[in-house]
């Protein structure tokens, strides 16, 4: 327990010190556009993290970058237009950061300390030994920070906007808040799973799960698809802005999801007949005419 507080507090140091150089930038960077400034910052920031990810030997020190970054961001931009305020804009900071506390609680629970690294992480560090610095720098750490960002410049336009809040932006809201709780949902359930089945190769088959494959990662899918329909609320236009939550769901379906079915289908080969059985990603109606064909 005691390792485990002393990582979580040196992590929280590292990123309070990268965050305090990256606000340095900020302040003296000659690039007069805000959105590119912030940007330019926040891959600074990566960048530090990236370089102390190489001398902790553990590139898992980026994993809570992606829940934390969305909610500050979101707060640094209100703190510098405060002009932005709006009940709008303090709905939307107030639901992505409900989704970020939650995240960031999860990860913290389950990090058990620096000799533990993302199983995704080891595995291209032993597969590509050579090209491991480059996949942790470009493919771990900034493609999630680019992507993260996007989202970010949504809800920062939604801002910029300064529009009264109304049914669509609530709606809006009200899909974050459900899929926050959606991955809550998910996440106790297999961690209730694994703890009542520890060491045995099962594959979890009830709750959410017996609906789509990977609950969590609609939940989290649906939280940017909700800050996106929060903007359509308030722009009344669809924009080049939906590629946003579409790159996050391509990164998900077709990166993520594919990475963790082939870990789980080398230890559990029943896992087939799950897949056979169940959504990969949407909540759909189990294929009853399979799970028949399976049990006869």
């Amino acid at each position: 327990m005691k390792k485990k507080f002393f990582s979580i507090a040196i992590i929280a140091v590292i990123y309070i010190i990268a965050g305090l150089i990256a606000f340095q930038f900020y302040k003296q960077s000659y690039i007069e556009d805000y959105i590119l400034n912030l940007l330019a910052t926040d891959v600074i920031y990566t960048l530090i993290i990236f370089l102390m990810s190489l001398l902790l030997k553990n590139a898992s020190l980026y994993d809570p970058y992606w829940s934390v970054l969305p909610p500050m961001l979101l707060i640094f931009t209100l703190i510098e237009f405060p002009q932005y305020m709006s009940m709008a804009s303090l709905l939307m900071i107030i639901v992505i950061s409900i989704w970020s506390i939650r995240l960031t609680y999860n990860w913290a629970k389950l990090w058990t300390g620096f000799d533990e690294m993302d199983w995704r992480y080891v595995n291209f560090k032993k597969q590509y030994p050579r090209l491991y610095i480059l996949i942790n720098l470009f493919g771990i750490q900034l493609m999630p920070t680019l992507i993260v960002f996007a989202q970010v410049y949504v809800g920062i336009r939604l801002m910029m906007l300064q529009e009264n809040l109304n049914i669509i932006m609530i709606c809006g809201a009200l899909i974050i808040l459900g899929a926050t709780f959606i991955q809550f949902i998910a996440d106790s359930q297999m961690q209730t799973f694994k703890q009542n089945n520890k060491g045995k190769k099962m594959c979890i088959d009830e709750g959410l799960w017996r609906f789509s494959r990977h609950p969590n990662y609609f939940g989290e899918i649906m939280v940017w698809w909700g800050l996106y329909i929060m903007y359509f609320g308030a722009s009344k236009q669809f924009n080049l802005l939906i590629t946003a939550p579409i790159l996050m769901t391509l990164l998900f379906y077709y990166i993520s999801i594919p990475l963790m079915e082939n870990k789980i289908l080398k230890t559990r080969p029943m896992y087939e007949i799950y897949q056979q059985k169940v959504s990969k990603l949407v909540f759909l109606p189990r294929r009853e005419q399979q799970e028949e064909t399976v049990k006869n």
